[in-house]
């Protein structure tokens, strides 16, 4: 008798599986909808993820400024990082340690792509060549990383 209570416990955690899906399946009778994948936009509207915008540095075409020149530009790209970061709009700003061409990254929040590149341009080794940038849209579950 103590061997079948196991096996009649399977059998109700079987039958109410079954039930479960089952009564989705009536729900959604071609069975795809409760299925598919949610997209960027369905999670958005729910409230689940908000985008960011990655932006990757790499080794501009003008490096080669004297070490004064570079100093002054370094020293606006901080500040223009602080003012970024103080307006809500920086979420992360670095620098990689070990790199060749790649230099550094930032997760801006911004509306779209042209606004974010609008703020990586004014940033002043972008303006003077020090810098180039790439892109990128990135999505993250709301509040899982920045507040």
């Amino acid at each position: 008798m103590a061997k079948l209570i196991p096996v009649f416990l399977l059998g109700v955690f079987l039958t109410f599986v079954i039930a479960s899906f089952s009564s989705r399946l009536k729900q959604n009778p071609q069975g795809t909808a409760a299925l598919q994948p949610a997209t960027a936009d369905s999670l958005t509207q729910a409230n689940i993820v908000q985008q960011y915008w990655m932006v990757f540095f790499r080794n501009g075409d003008h490096m080669q400024q004297d070490s004064a020149a570079a100093a002054l530009i370094d020293e606006a790209h901080v500040l223009h990082i602080r003012n970024l970061t103080r307006e809500g709009k920086m979420m992360l700003a670095g620098a990689f340690a070990e790199y060749e061409d790649m230099r550094g990254m930032y997760v801006l929040k911004a509306a779209d792509s042209l606004d974010a590149a609008k703020m990586v341009m004014a940033d002043s080794a972008v303006a003077t060549g020090r810098l180039r940038f790439d892109i990128k849209p990135w999505w993250t579950a709301r509040n899982c990383v920045f507040k």
